[in-house]
């Protein structure tokens, strides 16, 4: 009989494989955009002069490491350093757009919304073979 251990080695085995590295790559960028986004807006409710709010700090720094370590994991599984950067920054564009809308109450203008529409198209044009 297999142990728990062994049954989610299987699974995350069997998930893994049956994406493409491709597809991979695009579930550590969205990733990779929401760790980014969490962080700014930890960042952003950091207060130096407060004690209390040292932990959006440590929060924001610890998410900002996980980025780093997608990014490597991109690189490892083949990805294009231009077109994950372009992914990258574009989603990147779009989830900080919404996370500040949502969660520091930002108002979003047209020209945000266009950017988001450029956005979308950069990634679809990088990706396009």
């Amino acid at each position: 009989m297999e142990t728990i251990s062994e049954q989610n080695n299987i699974f995350i085995y069997y998930m893994f494989n049956n994406f493409s590295p491709e597809k991979i790559i695009i579930f550590a960028i969205i990733f990779i955009c929401l760790f980014e986004a969490s962080a700014q807006v930890c960042l952003k409710k950091f207060d130096s002069n407060n004690k209390n709010t040292y932990f959006y700090f440590i929060i924001g720094a610890i998410l900002y490491f996980f980025v780093v370590n997608l990014l490597c994991y991109c690189y490892t599984q083949k990805g294009r350093v231009s077109n994950v950067n372009i992914m990258w920054s574009s989603m990147s564009i779009i989830i900080v757009i919404i996370f500040a809308f949502i969660f520091l109450k930002e108002n979003v203008n047209k020209y945000q919304i266009i950017a988001i529409v450029f956005a979308l198209l950069a990634i679809y044009f990088a990706n396009k073979k």
